[in-house]
């Protein structure tokens, strides 16, 4: 394999991790937000307890 070769491999290589990588960031910050907004604090949970009685 050439030098040129070699480089534009890993040059794909390094634009590839790039992708992956932020896939894998927009996943973590997802799965961070879903929890916040599926997991309510205790405070909000007895706020929509104390409303669906009435």
């Amino acid at each position: 394999m050439t030098p040129e070769e070699q480089e534009k491999l890993q040059a794909s290589q390094r634009s590839r991790n790039k992708a992956l990588g932020l896939v894998l960031v927009g996943l973590v910050v997802l799965f961070f937000a879903l929890t916040i907004v599926r997991f309510p604090d205790a405070e909000t949970r007895a706020a929509a307890a104390a409303e669906q009685a009435k």
